[in-house]
């Protein structure tokens, strides 16, 4: 097993890059939409489709390294009491994963709730309210160092 933590902490680490910059563009593109009163094009339509999808594959790295791969909440879930304890196993036994889950609830809801918008206006306006809630959560969970907790910034 210890031969694929490495490289799915590298495709999680670097999948968090596409993931921002996919929500830049929903986000973005949105704006853009509301300020110039223009249709929900594909391109946003596709934005968000990429938004979600890189979020889905996160989530299921992040799943497989929580649960299976990573020596950090192996040792966190064996002695749950004594990781409460310490803020850096807390941050990721429990901060990280649970914020971020709620994070993609968020903007798979958000998503959801987007397609069934009736106007362009409505769409624009749904997409950027539900992904600038997820991307902020998941901003704050990126372990850059805001929350104690830090990591490269880019893993090779």
């Amino acid at each position: 097993m210890d031969s694929l933590y490495s490289p799915l902490l590298v495709l999680h680490s670097w999948n968090r890059w596409a993931i921002l910059i996919f929500a830049l563009f929903v986000i973005v593109s949105s704006v853009s939409g509301l300020s110039r009163k223009t249709g929900y094009s594909v391109f946003q339509k596709k934005s968000l489709f990429y938004y979600i999808l890189t979020l889905h594959l996160q989530l299921l790295g992040g799943l497989i390294l929580y649960f299976v791969l990573s020596p950090v909440t192996t040792m966190a879930l064996n002695d749950f009491g004594a990781a409460m304890k310490d803020s850096t196993a807390r941050f990721w036994a429990v901060e990280h994963a649970f914020v971020n889950v709620v994070a993609v609830v968020i903007a798979q809801a958000g998503s959801i709730i987007t397609k069934r918008k009736s106007t362009d206006r409505g769409k624009h306006r749904s997409a950027l309210i539900w992904t600038v809630i997820s991307i902020v959560l998941i901003f704050a969970m990126i372990p850059f160092g805001m929350m104690g907790v830090e990591r490269p910034w880019f893993r090779f």
